[in-house]
C-alpha cells in the first residue's frame, strides 16, 4: 500500500497578541459587596486552628471569582496564588493573616477604589481540614487507633528553598508528635511526603497551610480474571518485525512460551534492599495483548499465533501481600516518580518512543486538577517527544451487577457511564497522553451446557459497562477531549440468577498468561488495562511505518484512522458519545497507508505561539465531481503538545484551532487573518467559503488532540482546486512571554476520502497535483 503523502510547506501569519483576562467585568455595589466580603475575611482569619503544632504562621484561604483577575493585582494585595481551578477558584497565601487584603477592602468599600479587582471577587472562604482531606480519609476517619500511612501533597512553590521550608514545616509536625517520615520527593513543581502518623497528628496537619492535601496512598486498579485453559502443544507462534513498546507493569513471566525472545528486557529500579513480591499475571497479560493483536482471529481461524515487535519492561506493580488479589505500587518510592524514573531509563538506555502504562488509580477524577502523576506523564511526553498510551480505568461492578453509583449494568445502561462515579481515573485526564476506553469484542457468553439465561451486558461493539467515561480536564461543558480512543477490552456476563460470572471466556479478552504449573498459557480478562496496549501496538506500527515521525504525527494518524462502532447509535447526544467512544476505535490500515479511494498529507512541524500557519491542500477535480452514489469526506487531525501546569486553570499553556477555507485568494486569506481579533468568537470568513467541520471547534478548547470531518454528497466541481488549512495557536495568559515557549510543535493529517470512486485513482492525481506549482507553497 502507498505511504502518505505531504502538505506543500504553509504560510505563516504574523504573532497576534490576545488580552490578559478572560470573562467580563460584573457591576457591583462597592459599599455592600465590600462590606460582604470584609466579613467573609474576618470569618476566614478568626476561624479556629490547631496552634499546639506552633510552626506555621501563614494563612490559605480561597477566593471565587467571576473570571480571572491578573495575578499582578493578587500580589498586590499580598497574595500569592497557589493555585486555580476551572471555576475560577483561586487557593491565596498570604503571609500577614490577610490584614493588606483587608485594608484595600476598607478602602473598597469606602471609596469604590479598586474595583478592576474587587468587583471580580464573588466569595472568600476557608481553606480548612476538608478541603485538605483527600482519597482515602472517609475510609479511614479522622479517629483511628495506632499510625496510618499517608500521602502528604505540598502546595507547589516558586523555588527550591521555598519548597524545602514548606516539607520542613510539615516534617516538624510529623516528626515531633511521633510521627514516620518514609518516602520523600521534594521538587517546585512537586513535593511529597509519605507519613506514618496518629489520627491525633493527622488532624493537626489538617491545619497546615503548607498542605494542599492528604490522602491513603493510591491504589492501582488492575482487573478480575480466571485461567483460560489451553493445549501448549496445540500452538504454534510465528514473528514479525516492529517498533518495540516499554510497558511499566508488573513483570512478564520469562518462561511463558509465547513471549520468550519478545522481551527484550525487564528490569526494575528499587534499591538493593527491597524485597519485591512474587509477579502476578497482569504483566505478562498485557505483554501479550501488545505482542498479539490478531490472537483472537488467529485462535478462531485456527492459525498460527503471530508476535509483532518486541517489549522492554519497567516494574512499577506488585501484588499487595495484605490484600488478596489486589495490586500496589512498590513501597520505595511515589507512583509518579516510579513512572518518570521507568520512562526516562528506557527512553535514555534503549531509546524508546512508544509507553504502554496499563495502570491507574482506583478513584475517579475529581475535576479540580490533576494530579502529579498525569503532570508527569504530560510533562515527559513533551520534553522526550515520546506516546505514552494510558486507560481511562475500571469502575467496579459487584457481584450483584451494581456500579458504583447505585445503578444497575444492564437495566440502567447507558445512564450510569456519565456518573461523577463512573468518571475517567488518573492518570487518563492526561492531555499529551492516547487514553483509551474499552469496548467489547464479543456480545454473548461462551456456550456450555445449563447456561440458559446467561447474558453479556454488552453488545459486540459497545462499550463495555466498566469503561470509564470523559471528559477530561476542561472548562467546556461538553468538551470532547478524553477518552481519544476505544479498543476490545472484555465484557460483563450475567448468569442466570443476575450475578457477575467473572471473566466469562465467550465475552471477554483472550491474551496469553501463565500459570505455576505451566500449562496453562492462555487468559480469558476484562478491562480497560487491555484495551489500551491493543492501542500501543498501532502506534507502534505507525512508528515502524514513518520512523522519523514525531510523537504528534502518531497521535494524529491514530486519531484520523478511528472509526466510531455501530453501538454507537445507541448514545444521542455528540458529547456523550465522545466520552464514551472518542473518536472510535483505530484502524490499522487506514493509520499506515492511502489507497486509490482514501489519501492521506500530513506536514509534522512547528510554528511561533499566538500565529497562524496556512496550509494549502490540493482538491482535484475528480474528487470535487464526485459520484452519483457516494459521499465524500474531507478529514483532518491536528496534534499538538504544549507545556502543562496542573494548578492552573487553563492546564494546557496554549490552545489551537484548525479550519478550512475554499475559494479564497491565499493572499487575502493572509490579510484577513493577520487583523483578526483573536478574541473574537466568530471566524473571520463566514458562509459556504468556511468549511462547516464537525465536531464544532468550541468542542476541543481543552484537546491536544481534534479530529473533525466535512462530508457532501453533492458537486461542488466549481471551487477552487486548492483549498487551505489554517491552523491557529493562541497562548494562554500564564504562558505568555515565557522564554521556554517560543514555538508550538504540532502535526497535521488531512485525508480525501471516496469510497466510491472506481474511473479513476484519487492517490495518483493527488500526488500529480504535489508535482504542479502551487503559488501559496512558498512561505510568508
Amino acid at each position: 500500500m502507498p505511504q502518505h503523502l505531504q502538505l506543500p510547506p504553509p504560510r505563516s501569519v504574523s504573532s497576534r497578541r490576545t488580552s490578559q483576562a478572560g470573562g467580563k467585568r460584573p457591576s457591583r455595589q462597592a459599599g455592600e459587596h465590600g462590606t460582604h466580603l470584609k466579613q467573609q475575611l474576618a470569618t476566614v482569619v478568626q476561624k479556629p486552628r490547631r496552634l499546639d503544632a506552633g510552626v506555621d504562621p501563614k494563612l490559605v484561604f480561597k477566593i471565587s471569582a467571576q473570571s480571572r483577575p491578573t495575578e499582578e493585582t493578587f500580589l498586590n494585595r499580598g497574595l500569592k496564588v497557589l493555585g486555580e481551578t476551572v471555576d475560577y477558584t483561586y487557593f491565596v497565601l498570604t503571609d500577614d493573616q490577610g490584614s493588606s487584603l483587608a485594608t484595600d477592602l476598607d478602602k473598597y468599600a469606602k471609596t469604590g477604589s479598586l474595583k478592576s479587582f474587587f468587583d471580580l471577587i464573588k466569595d472568600i472562604e476557608p481553606y480548612g481540614p476538608e478541603d485538605r482531606m483527600g482519597p482515602g480519609l472517609d475510609a479511614i476517619g479522622l479517629e483511628y487507633t495506632g499510625q496510618r500511612t499517608l500521602d502528604v501533597a505540598i502546595w507547589p512553590s516558586g523555588k527550591v528553598q521555598e519548597a524545602q521550608d514548606r516539607a520542613t514545616t510539615v516534617e516538624t509536625v510529623v516528626e515531633r508528635s511521633g510521627g514516620t517520615i518514609m518516602l520523600r520527593s521534594i521538587t517546585p513543581r512537586r513535593s511529597y511526603l509519605r507519613i506514618s502518623v496518629s489520627s491525633e497528628t493527622l488532624n493537626d496537619l489538617l491545619d497546615i497551610s503548607a498542605i494542599e492535601t492528604i490522602r491513603t496512598p493510591p491504589v492501582p486498579y488492575l482487573d478480575f480474571r480466571e485461567w483460560w485453559n489451553a493445549d501448549s502443544q496445540s500452538l504454534q507462534r510465528a514473528t514479525e518485525n516492529g517498533t518495540v513498546v516499554g510497558i511499566l507493569d508488573d513483570s512478564p513471566h520469562p518462561g511463558h512460551p509465547l513471549l520468550q525472545g519478545l522481551i527484550l528486557s525487564d528490569e526494575h529500579l528499587a534499591p538493593e534492599s527491597y524485597q519485591w513480591q512474587r509477579r502476578g499475571t497482569h504483566g505478562t497479560e498485557v505483554a501479550g495483548r501488545v505482542l498479539y493483536p490478531n490472537l483472537h482471529d488467529e485462535l478462531r481461524d485456527l492459525k498460527p499465533l503471530t508476535a509483532v515487535g518486541a517489549v522492554r519492561s519497567i516494574r512499577v506493580l506488585e501484588p499487595d501481600p495484605n490484600f488478596p488479589g489486589a495490586t500496589r505500587f512498590p513501597t520505595f518510592g511515589f507512583p509518579h516518580q516510579l513512572v518518570e524514573d521507568g520512562i526516562r531509563h528506557l527512553h535514555s538506555t534503549y531509546g524508546v518512543r512508544l509507553f504502554n502504562l496499563s495502570l491507574g488509580y482506583s478513584e475517579a477524577f475529581n475535576d479540580i486538577h490533576v494530579g502529579a502523576l498525569t503532570e508527569v506523564i504530560d510533562d515527559l511526553v513533551r520534553e522526550l517527544d515520546i506516546v505514552v498510551v494510558l486507560p481511562t480505568g475500571n469502575a467496579p461492578i459487584s457481584i450483584e451487577a451494581q456500579t458504583p453509583s447505585g445503578h444497575h449494568v444492564v437495566d440502567d445502561k447507558p445512564d450510569y457511564f456519565y456518573t461523577r462515579e463512573h468518571r475517567i481515573a488518573e492518570p487518563g485526564p492526561a492531555a499529551l497522553a492516547i487514553t483509551v476506553g474499552s469496548i467489547a469484542l464479543s456480545g454473548a457468553s461462551a456456550e456450555r451446557p445449563n447456561n440458559y439465561g446467561w447474558m453479556a451486558v454488552a453488545e459486540a461493539g459497545e462499550a463495555s459497562p466498566f469503561s470509564r467515561s470523559g471528559p477530561g480536564l476542561g472548562t467546556n461543558k461538553k468538551r470532547l477531549n478524553k477518552p481519544e480512543i476505544v479498543d476490545y477490552g472484555g465484557n460483563v456476563v450475567l448468569n442466570d440468577s443476575g450475578h457477575v460470572a467473572q471473566n466469562e471466556p465467550g465475552a471477554s479478552i483472550v491474551t496469553p498468561s501463565f500459570k505455576s504449573n505451566g500449562q496453562r498459557l492462555l487468559s480469558a480478562v476484562n478491562g480497560t488495562s487491555f484495551a489500551a496496549p491493543a492501542v500501543a501496538r498501532v502506534a507502534a506500527d505507525i512508528a515502524d511505518a514513518y520512523p522519523s515521525a514525531s510523537a504528534n504525527q502518531i497521535r494524529s494518524l491514530l486519531g484520523l484512522s478511528a472509526k466510531l462502532p455501530k453501538a454507537t447509535k445507541n448514545v444521542d447526544e455528540g458529547h456523550l458519545n465522545s466520552w464514551l467512544y472518542g473518536y472510535g476505535r483505530a484502524d490499522r490500515e487506514a493509520a499506515l497507508s492511502s489507497n486509490s479511494n482514501r489519501v492521506t498529507l500530513t506536514y509534522d512541524g512547528d510554528m511561533p505561539v499566538d500565529t497562524v500557519q496556512i496550509h494549502p491542500l490540493p482538491v482535484p477535480d475528480i474528487f470535487r465531481r464526485g459520484t452519483k452514489a457516494g459521499e465524500r469526506t474531507i478529514t483532518v487531525s491536528l496534534a499538538f503538545d504544549p507545556p502543562v501546569r496542573r494548578q492552573r486553570r487553563e492546564y494546557l499553556a496554549g490552545s489551537m484551532q484548525v479550519d478550512i477555507f475554499r475559494d479564497v485568494d491565499p493572499d487575502s486569506l493572509q490579510e484577513i487573518l493577520a487583523k483578526q481579533d483573536p478574541d473574537e468568537p466568530l471566524p473571520p470568513i463566514t458562509g459556504r467559503r468556511r468549511l462547516e467541520l464537525t465536531p464544532g471547534s468550541d468542542s476541543f478548547l481543552s484537546s491536544t488532540l481534534q479530529v473533525r470531518n466535512w462530508s457532501r454528497k453533492k458537486t461542488f466541481v466549481d471551487d477552487s482546486d486548492t483549498f487551505y488549512v489554517v491552523v491557529t495557536h493562541k497562548a494562554q495568559t500564564w504562558a505568555r512571554d515565557d522564554p521556554k515557549y517560543t514555538r508550538q510543535r504540532y502535526a497535521l493529517s488531512v485525508c480525501l476520502e471516496d469510497q466510491h470512486l472506481v474511473e479513476a485513482d484519487l492517490y495518483q492525481m493527488v500526488s500529480q497535483r504535489l508535482q504542479l506549482p502551487i503559488r501559496s507553497r512558498v512561505t510568508g
